[in-house]
């Protein structure tokens, strides 16, 4: 899976135009993380994010990152918690054609995913054919910072099944993928805290610390090395 998954990025192109392997280019996500505010939830654990693309000529959906344990199935105690990631979950079922959530035997590929991040500074990148057009997504969340919006039990007693608090919240941004292009994505919206739903909510009243989690987001566009070209 990790070789068509380079394999698509090097020879299939967005919006249906034709690139050799000198008109691609990296597309990087940068941006910083709040120790202070995910240390300050009932778990203490940094949070779970996703980034994914959208061709918006034909709404092809690719993963470029998600974190291990959304995108393995791997909870402590649970094999999936679909809260944690929901509008991902869109994205991922768009993109495979599953109907499912990922699990320990049934995992997104292993090339798209990794460890929880724990550093202050992150930056993910991923290569794609230059003057494409791309939407991009950010999704984050972490567990059990819960507020008066969403507590951990509502009125009438029914508790929050995962602890989750805050839904996810989710970031979304518009990039033309030439060298020194930069976008800085706005907050659109947040998903359900209590129960699976792919949709993303306007309404962002009761989300507080969640929307301090990441900080000085930016996505900008650089030449590709010449050692990643003849990596290809």
């Amino acid at each position: 899976m990790r070789y068509l998954l380079l394999y698509w990025f090097c020879f299939v192109p967005f919006n249906n135009a034709t690139f050799s392997v000198s008109d691609e280019v990296n597309l990087v996500f940068s941006f910083t993380q709040n120790k202070a505010i995910y240390e300050n939830s009932i778990y203490g654990e940094p949070p779970q994010f996703a980034i994914w693309l959208e061709d918006p000529l034909t709404n092809e959906v690719k993963t470029v990152f998600v974190t291990y344990r959304t995108g393995h199935g791997d909870f402590e105690g649970k094999s999936a918690v679909p809260v944690a990631l929901p509008a991902w979950i869109g994205a991922f079922r768009s993109e495979t054609g599953r109907n499912d959530l990922p699990t320990p035997q049934n995992p997104v590929d292993m090339a798209v995913s990794g460890a929880t991040q724990k550093t202050a500074e992150i930056s993910k990148r991923v290569i794609v054919p230059r003057r494409s057009t791309l939407i991009y997504y950010i999704e984050v969340n972490v567990a059990g910072d819960f507020n008066q919006n969403f507590p951990s039990y509502q009125p009438d007693g029914i508790p929050d099944p995962e602890g989750n608090g805050q839904p996810s919240i989710v970031y979304r941004g518009t990039i033309t993928a030439n060298p020194n292009a930069k976008s800085t994505p706005e907050l659109i919206g947040r998903t359900e805290q209590m129960f699976l739903s792919t949709e993303i909510i306007q309404d962002l009243k009761g989300i507080e610390s969640a929307r301090q989690l990441f900080n000085n987001i930016e996505v900008t566009c650089e030449y590709l090395p010449r050692n990643q070209h003849e990596a290809h």
